[in-house]
């Protein structure tokens, strides 16, 4: 009788142990669509910023291999306040390997920057960080992933917006 009842803990637990973790990944920002092919398809309404143009730092350039070409177009999020802290947040349409690509930068002034570059299916590849009076650093992408999912749901419902309308016009 007792060998019965540790059988059914013993595939009780793996199976408990994957729903977890099925959870887990569910729980995690995916791109609605493909965020880079719809800001691909639709950089014509796009309301890139042309005065003062933020650059990408020359550490992140080299970290991530994402400055071949001509100079990145900007576009930004309207400041935000995020767990009580300003949050600035700017897509740099760049190339990689000849390749349009993103990156998108989180920055909460005086503390910290996150450069998170994306993959041609929207999703994060590498992260660069810097924390303020310390140079950057590639960290692994784990450690980013909170403010990237949080980031992604703010650039998703932006770029839903393109093509009805230019984006500057509905809140770029």
């Amino acid at each position: 009788m007792r060998l019965t009842k540790t059988r059914g803990l013993r595939f009780l637990v793996p199976f408990l142990s994957t729903l977890a973790f099925s959870i887990q990944l569910a729980g995690q920002a995916k791109p609605s669509g493909n965020f880079v092919q719809q800001v691909l398809d639709h950089k014509a309404d796009v309301t890139w910023i042309t005065y003062k143009t933020p650059t990408i730092p020359d550490d992140v350039c080299t970290m991530l291999s994402v400055c071949g070409g001509a100079p990145a177009k900007v576009a930004a999020l309207p400041p935000a306040t995020i767990g009580g802290r300003k949050v600035g947040r700017a897509l740099f349409l760049t190339q990689v390997k000849n390749q349009p690509a993103i990156l998108l930068e989180h920055q909460v002034p005086g503390r910290e920057v996150y450069f998170f570059l994306l993959g041609p299916g929207g999703t994060m590849q590498k992260t660069a960080y810097l924390e303020d009076g310390k140079s950057f650093i590639v960290i692994a992408n784990s450690l980013a992933q909170p403010i990237f999912n949080a980031d992604m749901k703010d650039w998703s419902a932006w770029s839903s917006k393109l093509g009805s309308a230019k984006a500057s016009d509905k809140g770029n």
